[in-house]
């Protein structure tokens, strides 16, 4: 079995005479060097120990959500999507909240620079010959509205655009909720609608 020891106040574990150092950051621990040619997290490292190498597409999680618990038996293989569900559903709001501002000003900007990037035009053009073929192939498929069977290229559900606004109304996913200046009372409302008043005061009079 391997076993894991801990030393500065949990903050350094060996294993195997390997050491691994807890990033306060993310929690998980790093080993110091290289292992087989490259650095890798604790809990990976003890989960490949027993079961060999994890596949590709999925990631090693700890049960009790303890990264400081490093057992094998704390440990199980989710998919990349299961994992990242899991961890979302931990998230406070306040973390989701940051976890959106760092995308929007770290990652996205640096994905944008990338596919802008002479390395991205390259990906994008050999992807594109990859895909073509899929992308422009006609399928038949039955509208999500109203149920007309039609001939289409790509991933759409509805047969024309009026179809798709009227399933956008329907199910209320563009419906936000506003305050009537009038008389204070919250209303739903779809957000493209430029109305300020709710229905009973529509245009800022009482209706009679």
């Amino acid at each position: 079995m391997t076993q894991v020891l801990y030393y500065d106040d949990g903050d350094l574990a060996i294993c195997n005479g390997y050491s691994f150092r807890r990033d306060k950051r993310t929690g998980y621990y790093l080993s110091s060097k290289p292992v087989n040619g490259k650095r890798i997290r604790l809990h990976v490292y003890v989960w490949e120990m027993k079961y060999g190498k994890v596949p590709k597409g999925y990631e090693v999680h700890h049960k009790d959500h303890d990264k400081r618990n490093n057992s094998v038996d704390n440990l199980e293989l989710l998919t990349s999507k299961e994992h990242h569900k899991v961890h979302s559903e931990e998230m406070t709001e306040e973390q989701k909240r940051k976890h959106t501002a760092n995308l929007i000003e770290k990652a996205i900007p640096k994905a944008a620079e990338w596919h802008r990037s002479e390395a991205g035009r390259e990906w994008h053009k050999l992807h594109y010959e990859e895909m073509k073929e899929a992308l422009h192939m006609k399928t038949e498929r039955k509208c999500e509205q109203c149920g007309k069977v039609f001939t289409a290229t790509g991933r759409g559900k509805f047969c024309s655009n009026k179809c798709k606004s009227s399933y956008r109304r329907q199910s209320g996913i563009d419906d936000i909720e506003r305050t009537c200046p009038v008389c204070g009372i919250k209303y739903k409302t779809n957000k493209y609608n430029p109305a300020k008043y709710c229905p009973e005061h529509k245009g800022g009079k009482h209706r009679t």
